[in-house]
């Protein structure tokens, strides 16, 4: 978990920060919310935290005098500064201190959200990568890396990969892998794909056990950084290899997949009733709730839930970008009862409302 610190003197921004955190990023957790920039300094010294959220003034201690003591104290920690005045003197005192970004208020939650979003990729970089010469083999793929640290969803990788591995499915998977390595060299950079071979073969192992005694970076070196890998279509190769491999192990028609894809099949054909439930589905298999969903997320590596969210978003989506249907029809049509919610959940899966994606399509 990444911890995070809030400050600011006034308490509804304090309050209002807490909340899009809490709601938006489950990978964060909030260790302290304070009013000073005195409060601050007392907290590091007794707290590990990796991002600091705070306004640039404060009641005695401000925030550049707290930046300036996480500089000259070498700590390691991402500063984001909050600040009313859109004051370009601010800004340069601030970054002579390391301070990480500077958002203006009223904040916007998607500025906040994707200044964390970057914090965050920088420290999880920082955290797994090896100190040999991973990164810079990577490097030499890239005509042009981003120079500023982009963040990409890698939350979907597990339960896809674990997907194609229980179906077989060597295509998909083939595909998968060409798509997204073709997509980073396009728009990310070496940290990207080193995150995103890190996440392939953690998503294996999990379902596999490939790494027998060794560490995932141990592992990662000896089957990938230590071969002698002169262009992408071999890297590309060894995932693909690694991942059709570890389909050999599967057991076709077990009893587990079989209940899986009856499930998947289930949530295919029923997405669009706004009453169905896992206890529905249960019932139609004669099996117990729990049991069918443990089942599900070991096949899928998903809960049933989370998967019929994710089915649904992604229909309405199509719907959205293909039809000239109103978003509340729309909603109705895959089992939302609720257009607020609806466009709650949508935002939260895309990063944008569905109001903006008809946009798109009429632009």
């Amino acid at each position: 978990m990444i911890k995070l610190i809030i400050a600011d003197d006034e308490y509804f921004i304090r309050a209002r920060l807490s909340k899009i955190i809490s709601e938006k990023r489950q990978n964060i957790d909030i260790v302290s919310i304070c009013e000073d920039g005195e409060d601050i300094i007392k907290c590091l010294c007794t707290s590990d935290v990796d991002i600091l959220l705070m306004d640039i003034k404060m009641i005695s201690v401000s925030g550049l005098e707290v930046s300036k003591y996480i500089f000259e104290n070498k700590l390691n920690i991402k500063i984001i500064l909050l600040s009313g005045y859109n004051d370009f003197n601010f800004a340069v005192e601030a970054m002579r201190y390391g301070v990480f970004d500077y958002l203006t208020k009223p904040i916007s939650e998607e500025a906040l959200l994707e200044s964390l979003d970057k914090c965050i990729d920088i420290i999880e970089a920082s955290k797994s990568l090896p100190k040999d010469r991973s990164i810079s083999l990577l490097s030499a793929f890239f005509k042009k890396e981003n120079r500023f640290i982009k963040s990409k969803d890698i939350h979907d990788i597990r339960p896809l990969v674990i997907k194609y591995m229980s179906n077989s499915d060597k295509e998909s998977y083939i595909n998968f892998i060409k798509d997204n390595v073709k997509d980073i060299i396009e728009n990310y950079n070496a940290y990207t794909l080193y995150k995103f071979i890190y996440e392939i073969l953690n998503s294996l192992d999990v379902k596999y056990h490939i790494l027998k005694d060794l560490t995932l970076t141990q592992y990662m070196h000896s089957n990938i950084f230590k071969k002698d890998i002169k262009n992408l279509e071999q890297l590309e190769n060894i995932l693909i290899e690694t991942g059709i491999d570890c389909m050999s192990l599967n057991i076709v028609s077990t009893k587990e997949q079989l209940i899986g894809k009856q499930v998947l099949d289930d949530i295919e054909c029923n997405f669009c009733d706004c009453d169905y439930t896992v206890t529905e589905i249960a019932k139609k298999l004669g099996k117990n709730p729990s049991y069918i969903n443990t089942v599900f997320k070991k096949v899928y590596g998903n809960t049933i839930k989370q998967t019929l969210s994710d089915y649904r978003l992604k229909e309405a989506q199509k719907l959205l970008r293909r039809s000239n249907l109103k978003i509340i029809d729309i909603a109705a049509e895959c089992g939302y009862s609720d257009i607020f919610y609806f466009s709650k959940r949508y935002k939260a899966k895309f990063g944008y409302p569905p109001s903006e994606e008809s946009l798109k399509q009429n632009l």
